[in-house]
């Protein structure tokens, strides 16, 4: 018996939410790190290469299509990679002690486990971090508008 076309979707859509909810912790844990510069690309490309392996891995897993899930895996780890990295830069600059490592690797492990249990969750964190991308990009816009008036 053939699957509709109705639990295809729905196995494809909750394949590509797997992916990114493992990709968005591999990309928490990479970026706690914490680097800058041009050690935070390579940090994000590696970040992106793991994640496209463990969204093959969760399509494998899932029975459910390679391409998307490759595609969400990689790019959700190197999106979280790049924006903790920046948030932990960020936070060591003003004086930031380890805990929050602690703390984003803990949150990076509760994303994981609650989207292995229930796929669609990966909604969340990936609003959470894009929002959080978009707000950290406009912030350092207006530091840089305010310092462009004092020439």
């Amino acid at each position: 018996m053939r699957p509709s076309f109705y639990s295809a979707v729905i196995g494809t859509i909750e394949t590509i939410c797997l992916a990114a909810g493992i990709g968005i912790s591999i990309g928490m844990v990479a970026g706690t790190t914490g680097v800058e510069g041009s050690a935070r690309g390579r940090m994000t490309v590696l970040a992106s290469v793991i994640g496209l392996a463990f969204g093959y891995l969760a399509a494998i897993v899932s029975d459910g299509s390679v391409l998307p899930s490759l595609v969400s895996g990689a790019l959700f780890a190197g999106l979280a990679c790049a924006v903790m990295s920046g948030v932990i830069a960020g936070a060591r600059r003003r004086g930031g002690t380890a805990a929050l490592t602690f703390i984003v690797i803990l949150m990076a492990i509760g994303i994981a486990l609650i989207t292995i249990l229930l796929p669609p969750f990966a909604i969340l964190p990936a609003g959470v971090l894009l929002w959080l991308a978009v707000s950290r990009n406009q912030r350092s816009d207006r530091k840089h508008a305010g310092l462009r008036i004092l020439r």
